[in-house]
């Protein structure tokens, strides 16, 4: 057997919508929330495989050589060090920022005698690993990451907050050779306000926000939220929290149809609307930065933060050699590519992928069998298969781990 069909795990999560996922795996719509459809081997969704019933974990252990191949045996062990999923946004996710792994192994190591006592959920380090991560959008997309820079936030800053800017953040006005530095004092300082204080902030720069009509709500066609609009958006759910002033605090990032960004550990980003698929490191390492009423660990969000004013740039893409069109990222644990209609040879085969289909069909054909991928299906493909042919009508994606 080389290749088989997955079955993945919906989460309903509040901050999703309700029809792009059943639209896409062609399921009737029941009003709840479809935030997160996930494929891969991750305890809290483990996919199932639809030949044998089996969660693909257990499935792929079986016979790992075959999967995933010697290569990645010999640096993953029996694991799959990805998960592909599809994200359904129709209100802002928490702020978050992800460790690396030498920060993840540190937090695991100092965690280890509170997790007998603390429930998982307010652990910082679910697991010793990174994570890093890359969205493309199949839908518009807008998104927050990183930093801007002291010298565009301050001015932003002092317009929408002047009197709460005089009373408490005046230092932000001070010459200054180290603006990262002022940039993460302020960041520390907002984060740690007492609720009172903040509340006056919060109030003062929705306020302002709202009798700014030269600042845009949306895109003039409608599809992207602007900083005015993420905020007061966010302002509905979360009345008194740091993580408002985030929309001039950090970079505000358009994608369009075929656009995609990538998120290296130690970045402060938060998804705010749209629909896409994401690919990342198979690991639960999230500490939260704001708009959220989960657990926020300002001490330990410091010591991962990456607090330096510069911008994210969009992803590039590579055409490779079988004409599927790669996206480049440095990552050891995940690869995407995306393919458009046509035909694929591929060959020189030595890693385990996830074929998934967003939309309309393909039929691979290898030398052993010719299976249809239709539209919300994803299929495994075996490390051990040399080669196979691949016609598509439609998008397809394929998650590898690069050897």
């Amino acid at each position: 057997m080389d290749v088989v069909q997955i079955q993945g795990h919906i989460k309903a999560y509040e901050w999703g919508n309700t029809s792009f996922i059943p639209a896409l795996l062609s399921m009737p719509e029941d009003g709840e929330s479809k935030a997160e459809l996930w494929f891969g081997t991750h305890p809290s969704g483990d996919a199932t495989v639809v030949e044998t019933g089996e969660v693909l974990s257990a499935f792929l252990q079986k016979d790992s050589l075959h999967w995933f191949g010697q290569e990645h045996v010999d640096c993953f062990s029996d694991e799959l060090p990805l998960l592909l999923k599809v994200l359904a946004i129709e209100h802002p996710l928490s702020i978050q920022v992800h460790p690396t792994k030498a920060q993840a192994e540190e937090g695991w190591k100092a965690e280890e005698h509170l997790r007998s006592r603390l429930p998982k959920e307010l652990w910082n380090y679910k697991d010793p690993n990174r994570k890093a991560e890359i969205i493309y959008a199949l839908t518009p997309i807008t998104a927050m990451c990183g930093f801007r820079s002291l010298t565009e936030s301050a001015p932003l800053l002092k317009e929408l907050i002047p009197n709460a800017y005089a009373t408490h953040f005046s230092y932000l006005d001070e010459p200054t050779e180290q603006p990262d530095k002022v940039l993460a004092r302020f960041f520390e300082h907002l984060y740690t306000m007492e609720k009172s204080s903040l509340s006056s902030v919060a109030e003062e720069y929705v306020a302002n926000l709202k009798g700014r009509d030269d600042l845009p709500y949306s895109s003039a066609d409608g599809h992207f939220l602007e900083s005015k609009g993420i905020a007061l958006s966010a302002y509905e759910l979360y009345p008194c929290d740091p993580g408002l002033l985030s929309p001039f605090l950090l970079n505000v990032k358009h994608l369009a149809v075929g656009e995609a960004l990538y998120l290296e550990p130690r970045t402060l980003h938060a998804y705010v609307r749209g629909n896409g698929i994401e690919l990342m490191s198979a690991s639960d390492n999230v500490l939260r930065g704001g708009l959220t009423n989960k657990k926020v660990d300002v001490k330990e969000l410091m010591k991962i933060l990456d607090i330096k004013g510069k911008d994210v740039e969009k992803v590039q893409s590579l055409l490779g050699r079988s004409g599927r069109l790669h996206l480049l990222t440095p990552t050891e644990e995940f690869h995407l590519m995306v393919l458009g209609p046509g035909h694929y040879e591929i060959d020189d085969r030595r890693s385990i992928e996830l074929l998934f289909m967003t939309e309309g069909k393909a039929v691979l054909k290898s030398a052993d069998e010719s299976r249809t991928l239709s539209k919300g299906s994803c299929h495994v493909v075996a490390a051990g298969l040399r080669s196979y042919s691949l016609d598509v009508e439609g998008k397809l994606f394929i998650a590898d781990v690069p050897r």
